[in-house]
């Protein structure tokens, strides 16, 4: 009766869920439009325009730039390429910017649903595990370090645009297994190279997913060799991008005292996932949309892998999914030489991929559970229930407070209250300011007092002119110096 009712109403529930990952994305989508350039762009921006007045051509400035920042900074060819062939500010002013910065969110947030859709096979199902991997994402602890990806440009393009390539690559892969269409086969490779030339944390998920893809299709692997070149592809780009000298050269610059070493990463690399871990699980809406997602693949029947969940696969995922993570984890510790996370992008670029393996483990261990005990899924599936109300009711107050301390709540509430919009007239306010002022001049920019928002990402320039940021600005402007005064009230 429990399952039959949710399958009676099917459509009701798929408009509910539908509503639900509305409402949490949404905020971030608006927001996305009220960004601005800061910190790095200026430079990559100012770097990208003198070198299309250098070459000439935008496409040739473009590529050797690449090879430049390969040589001297970092080995992510897809980024360093985009960075500088895209110049959203230059080629569209703000207007084009936010364009840029709304697809790339939208982009990553199809890509998930697709992939998810892919996975389940179930009309239903899929949206609700949707909602679950975006409330995860986006509205839960430590997710307002989501600014530096999908609010910053350089952050967005180096992170969260391959890692929508990565689940696209992953998604034509597994399309490929089940239509054998040779143009899925193709693309995915194709993707997936690409996808490789980011952020060499989020790289290495990528081509740990399409691994997984290979292994736990293993029986029709030996059918058709053909499905590991994507995985094969995307190995190739990945070596591409970590024997870059500019990883080993901007890694030099911040050797620390036992954290130097490869030996050392891996130790570290160790130490930050079981950090992490603690901090998933000692959280109340990531321990509830785990419940949430292992009861709609019960009640749904959801299928991950297809035929019967064996032991072995099962042991697979779940050994896979801590694997990802950890490879995930170790360009970061080996980059930054530290045992704990250092920035706010490797933070929730590692959560979201920790986060989107956790569901996957939970959702084929629901698979298993369903086929084990066959015929009992319904008593299943109310305990589960009973389970979920207990510890909402329980934990209703730190799951509200998780939830207003989430990146989609404070995009809502700074519109809201007006914050977002204040705040994105005084950074207009700037750049109209040093885009207006005389060339080759010192320019001053007078900032009168606003509210700041809490979801949005800072500037960087300084009040000081010799800020690094400041004269990035000062280049890409054609300005002498840039210096920035905040008024009192």
């Amino acid at each position: 009766m429990f399952d039959s009712f949710f399958n009676k109403y099917k459509k009701v529930f798929a408009g509910l869920f539908i509503v639900g990952i509305l409402c949490v994305v949404m905020p971030i989508v608006v927001a996305c439009g009220y960004t601005y350039l800061c910190e790095d762009d200026f430079s990559f921006e100012g770097g990208a325009a003198d070198a299309v007045d250098t070459y000439g051509s935008n496409l040739v400035a473009s590529a050797h730039k690449m090879v430049q920042y390969y040589n001297i900074n970092q080995g992510t060819y897809l980024f360093n390429f985009l960075i500088h062939f895209i110049r959203a500010y230059a080629r569209g002013g703000l207007p084009g910017f936010h364009f840029f910065m709304i697809m790339n969110t939208v982009v990553f947030c199809l890509a998930l649903i697709l992939l998810l859709r892919i996975l389940t096979r179930e009309n239903v199902a899929y949206l609700g595990i949707a909602l679950a991997v975006f409330v995860s994402i986006l509205s839960m602890r430590n997710t307002e370090y989501g600014k530096e990806l999908f609010f910053w440009y350089t952050g967005g393009l180096n992170y969260l645009t391959e890692l929508a390539l990565g689940l696209i690559a992953v998604s034509l892969c597994i399309l490929y297994i089940r239509k054998k269409k040779v143009g899925y086969l193709i693309a995915s490779a194709i993707i997936a190279f690409l996808a490789s030339g980011g952020s060499l944390n989020v790289v290495c998920a990528d081509l740990s997913w399409l691994i997984a893809v290979v292994i736990l299709k293993r029986d029709e692997f030996i059918k058709d060799k053909k499905i590991a070149i994507p995985a094969a592809v995307s190995f190739v780009g990945t070596l591409i991008n970590g024997v870059a000298p500019g990883n080993y050269k901007r890694a030099e610059r911040d050797l620390k005292e036992g954290h130097s070493t490869f030996f050392d990463a891996l130790r570290d690399a160790f130490k930050c996932v079981i950090s992490e871990d603690k901090l998933l699980f000692t959280s109340a809406v990531f321990v509830l949309m785990l419940l949430f997602v292992f009861l709609l693949c019960i009640i749904y029947k959801v299928k991950v892998l297809e035929g019967k969940v064996t032991v072995l696969n099962l042991v697979i995922v779940v050994v896979g999914a801590w694997l990802s993570r950890y490879f995930t984890m170790f360009p970061v510790t080996y980059g930054y030489h530290s045992d704990t996370m250092v920035s706010m992008r490797t933070v929730s670029s590692y959560e979201i991929v920790a986060k989107f393996m956790y569901f996957l483990v939970v959702a084929v261990l629901a698979q298993f559970v369903s086929e084990k005990f066959e015929g009992k899924t319904e008593r299943i599936a109310i305990g589960v229930s009973a389970v979920i109300v207990l510890v909402a009711l329980i934990l209703h107050g730190g799951i509200q407070e998780e939830y207003k301390n989430g990146l989609s709540y404070y995009a809502y509430n700074d519109y809201k209250t007006g914050a977002l919009q204040e705040n994105y007239a005084a950074r207009e306010y700037v750049l109209s300011s040093l885009r207006l002022a005389e060339k080759d001049s010192d320019a001053v920019v007078y900032v009168r007092p606003f509210r700041l928002a809490a979801s949005c990402y800072g500037m960087g320039l300084d009040v000081e002119s010799d800020a690094w940021v400041n004269r990035s600005a000062a280049g890409f402007f054609d300005l002498h110096t840039v210096t920035i005064v905040y008024l009192d009230e």
